[in-house]
């Protein structure tokens, strides 16, 4: 069993407690009247300085381990956005990322800033449940789902006026992804059946389907550690980074 398998029926398990509740108010978000929720893709296109990043918030993961031990997601949320940082990333799967929703609670009540929950959905009522928690965007992994799915879970974000973030790694995903009403895609150097990461494989996947990847915004996520190989992706046309565990250890 991979580590995408065994994540997935973690999630499954988890999941099919958290329904039977069906408690979405336990972690909801009362906003005032005149709060806005930001959209995401447009704070993170507006935003200024040399690399726009969506810099990610998590304790661990499969790949490095526990990566912060006194983990405290505002403290680092603080950090974030005193750094200039516009768009955070937040983990909420609990059992091989550490994190819970309650996270994002914890951050919404500081700052306004538009959060993509990181997750792994695999039904419609995480998107319902993604929308209480006060979030900007989630994130679609194609390698999790199929196609009808991708299509019906798009159609519902929308719906909420979220925003969304279409990940995949493996080539065999292109078809799942070519004509899907979106904006942006992310492409994952990381594989997350194997947990091995290839730093220029964002740009592989680009060079070789450059024509029907084209329409797309790419968002290219996973193992940066240099300014170096940020810039030798932005002299490729792509400019939109997720990045984590780099920002985390303050390597970036």
């Amino acid at each position: 069993m991979s580590v995408l398998d065994k994540i997935i029926s973690a999630k499954r398990r988890r999941l099919s407690i958290k329904k039977l509740s069906n408690t979405f108010s336990d972690h909801y978000i009362e906003n005032s009247p005149d709060t806005k929720v930001l959209k995401f893709f447009e704070t993170l296109n507006s935003a200024k300085g040399s690399y726009k990043i969506i810099a990610e918030i998590k304790k661990g993961s499969p790949s490095a381990g526990i990566i912060i031990d006194d983990y405290h997601p505002e403290e680092i949320a603080k950090k974030y956005l005193e750094k200039g940082f516009t768009n955070l990333s937040v983990l909420t799967e609990e059992d091989f990322f550490y994190g819970s929703p309650r996270h994002i609670n914890i951050i919404k009540k500081m700052t306004n800033t538009p959060i993509l929950q990181k997750d792994f959905i695999i039904d419609e009522w995480q998107i319902y449940h993604a929308k209480t928690l006060g979030v900007s965007c989630v994130l679609l992994i194609s390698e999790v789902l199929t196609k009808a799915e991708i299509k019906s879970f798009i159609k519902i974000a929308k719906s909420l006026d979220l925003d969304i973030l279409l990940e995949f790694h493996e080539e065999s995903e292109m078809q799942k992804i070519l004509d899907v009403d979106l904006e942006y895609i992310g492409i994952n150097n990381r594989n997350l059946k194997t947990i091995q990461t290839d730093i220029d494989h964002c740009l592989k996947i680009k060079e070789k389907y450059y024509n029907e990847l084209e329409r797309f915004k790419i968002v290219a996520e996973s193992g940066f550690s240099s300014k170096k190989e940020l810039e030798r992706y932005k002299t490729n046309e792509i400019e939109l980074f997720l990045i984590g565990e780099s920002l985390l250890k303050e390597k970036l």
